[in-house]
């Protein structure tokens, strides 16, 4: 854990937090202190109008924000899992088993073609979501829909990846590794998996 409070304006203060995947970028657990936000620095816009309360607009600010964060976090899921994929393709033709290549044997096929058919699905449906968005239609059931199927399909498929690059893929000479990483986190933030089944849930029933 380091502390960079370079980073950050005066009175906040950051220490990085080491994490099991996402190693893209840093994750930094904060301090605030004494903060001053000028009145210029107010969020205004998408993430509401200027000086409405939090049960006047605050709240529902916020829920678009996250509804675009979900849509978003769908979009990387697609794309980890796209990537598992294609690495899985070209690792099928390269190894071989009993002299001959092992996406010869109808088993690891058959696997391929449905992680290629429920990236495809996904990728459909998280570009739907992102045309109402920018439609502007709120969108929040699908935005929480395709959150929900698209990262869960991310855990699946590079799971599914690992498996198919057997021993090789728990290595890290192998990138599906990084994506089985990776793809476990997207089900977390922006709302888990939990979250999003309540939000349909609450939309299509009320809340309970």
């Amino acid at each position: 854990m380091v502390k960079e409070p370079g980073r950050f304006p005066a009175g906040v203060a950051g220490t990085v937090i080491d994490k099991i995947g996402y190693h893209g970028f840093l994750t930094f657990e904060l301090e605030l202190d004494g903060v001053r936000v000028p009145e210029s620095d107010r969020l205004t816009g998408l993430y509401g109008d200027e000086g409405a309360g939090a049960d006047a607009g605050g709240f529902a600010a916020v829920q678009r924000g996250l509804n675009i964060a979900r849509v978003h976090t769908a979009a990387r899921a697609v794309g980890v899992a796209r990537a598992a994929v294609e690495d899985c393709q070209l690792y099928l033709q390269e190894r071989e088993q009993f002299g001959r290549p092992i996406g010869e044997f109808q088993a690891l096929r058959f696997a391929l073609a449905d992680m290629a058919a429920e990236v495809n699905q996904a990728r459909a449906f998280w570009r739907q979501a992102a045309h109402l968005l920018d439609q502007g239609e709120a969108a929040e059931s699908e935005s929480a829909m395709v959150k929900l199927l698209a990262t869960e399909m991310a855990v699946k498929v590079t799971n599914q990846a690992m498996q198919l690059h057997g021993g090789n893929g728990y290595t890290t000479e192998r990138r599906v590794e990084r994506y089985w990483r990776d793809a476990r986190l997207t089900t977390i933030f922006e709302g888990t998996s939990e979250i999003q089944r309540r939000i349909i849930s609450d939309r299509m029933l009320g809340k309970a």
